[in-house]
């Protein structure tokens, strides 16, 4: 029986996923089985808990976008996350995109604790869909810089960069026990990425450069599954240059795409979490 064209893109798709993205969803799903099988209380060690990293636990600032409470928590946020995350990796590079992972965690993270110890709250928050809502934002930008706006209503039109902003809104109101304090800075971190704040946190591109070297030198990429190298990566890659006028109605500047050949791009309560907390995403 032959399968629909629906369900053999989907086939397509998946199969050719990048190294990152499918490593990325199998440690979360290896998490989320472990936690479930195992150790109810792993996904509650590994989440983000302010206080936990005041105290040492400065880990809990890379893993907490791994882990998740329950099964819809893990479902709805894989597949939102696969196919941002795989987008950015295709331009981004494999190794760029491990380092972008590490920041996207981190400045949020970082974030989130400080305001938390600030107004002495503990509320612990994990989950991947800080991540999806800053790779929302950076994408965000770039179809601003094609598209300026979007048409509601043939009279109501928004901001393109403004579309994650509804999607956070929407979610809040449907799912009030998400974190919403973690899905805005995770919002910021996109938009500060992609205008170039975050700059300072990315892999150098000599650095990757060398490091692909030393993986061809003992023919190591053979044994990583579509790896994306940096030159591979930079034929999709674009930047968002905030300096030319696009050309927007109103007259004021706004991003622009242009080629580069260069730089390193860059809920509820559940069986397998125990405590008080907020999933990023549910």
């Amino acid at each position: 029986m032959r399968s629909s064209p629906q369900l053999q893109f989907l086939k397509d798709r998946y199969a050719t996923l990048p190294y990152l993205t499918t490593l990325v969803a199998c440690v979360i799903f290896g998490l989320y089985v472990s936690g479930l099988l195992f150790a109810s209380s792993l996904p509650l060690s590994f989440a983000l808990s302010p206080t936990a990293v005041l105290h040492g636990g400065i880990h809990r600032l890379v893993t907490y976008p791994l882990v998740h409470q329950n099964f819809a928590h893990f479902f709805f946020n894989m597949a939102a996350l696969v196919p941002v995350l795989s987008s950015f990796e295709e331009e981004t590079g494999t190794i760029g995109t491990a380092g972008c992972l590490f920041l996207f965690s981190v400045v949020p993270g970082l974030a989130y604790t400080i305001t938390a110890l600030l107004f002495s709250s503990n509320l612990i928050t994990l989950g991947a869909s800080g991540w999806v809502f800053t790779l929302m934002a950076y994408f965000s930008l770039k179809d601003y810089a094609v598209r300026p706006s979007i048409y509601l209503t043939p009279t109501v039109q928004i901001p393109t960069w403004s579309t994650p902003i509804i999607t956070l809104i929407v979610i809040a109101l449907l799912l009030p026990g998400s974190s919403f304090l973690g899905h805005v800075y995770g919002l910021l971190a996109g938009y500060g990425y992609g205008l170039g704040y975050l700059n300072f946190g990315k892999i150098p591109q000599q650095a990757i450069l060398n490091s692909e070297t030393v993986l061809v030198k003992y023919n190591l990429t053979k044994a990583i599954p579509r790896f994306i190298s940096d030159d591979s990566a930079s034929k999709h890659r674009v930047i968002i240059d905030t300096t030319v006028d696009a050309g927007v109605p109103s007259g004021n500047a706004s991003p622009v795409l242009s080629p580069t050949s260069g730089g390193a791009g860059q809920g509820g309560q559940g069986r397998a979490f125990s405590g008080q907390g907020r999933p990023l995403g549910s």
